[in-house]
C-alpha cells in the first residue's frame, strides 16, 4: 500500500486532495513540518495562496530543511504554488524558494497567450449523452 504525506502550510484545499488519494487506496497523512522521520513513499505540496507567506510558513514550522527531508529521493509532487516553491525564487515574492530545482519562476509577459482557468456558463444548443444530468 502506498503511504503518502500532504504538507499543510496553511493554504490550499488539502482535504479534497487527501480524499481523492484515499479513494485510490493510498494511506494519507497530513503533516505540518519536516521534523519527524520521512516514512512516506511520496510527498505532495498542494498550492493555493501567495509565495512569500507559504515559504515563511514552511520555514517557521520546520527545523529540518526540505531538501534534507527528501534527500533519499522521495518522489515529490508540487501542485500550482507547491511546484513554484521548489525553485530558488519567484517573481511573485521576495523570499527564497526551497531551492530543490535550479531557476526562477517568472511572471509571463502579458503578450503571451495562456490557457483559460476558471468557470464559464454553458449554453446547451442540442442535447446529447455527454450532457445528461448537466443543469
Amino acid at each position: 500500500m502506498v503511504h503518502l504525506a500532504i504538507f499543510d502550510y496553511g493554504a490550499g484545499n488539502i482535504f479534497s486532495l487527501k480524499n481523492s488519494l484515499e479513494k485510490t487506496g493510498a494511506t494519507v497523512d497530513v503533516i505540518t513540518n519536516f521534523d519527524k522521520p520521512n516514512i512516506y513513499s511520496g510527498l505532495l505540496l498542494p498550492g493555493v495562496g501567495n509565495f512569500d507567506p507559504a515559504i515563511k510558513s514552511i520555514r517557521k514550522s520546520s527545523k529540518t530543511d526540505f531538501s534534507d527531508y527528501v534527500k533519499d529521493n522521495t518522489p515529490v509532487l508540487g501542485i500550482c504554488l507547491g511546484m513554484e516553491m521548489f525553485f530558488e525564487k519567484s517573481e511573485e515574492g521576495n523570499e527564497k524558494g526551497l531551492g530543490v530545482i535550479n531557476g526562477d519562476v517568472i511572471i509571463l509577459p502579458p503578450s503571451m497567450k495562456v490557457p483559460h482557468m476558471g468557470w464559464n456558463n454553458l449554453e446547451i444548443k442540442k442535447s446529447g449523452k455527454i450532457l445528461e444530468g448537466v443543469n
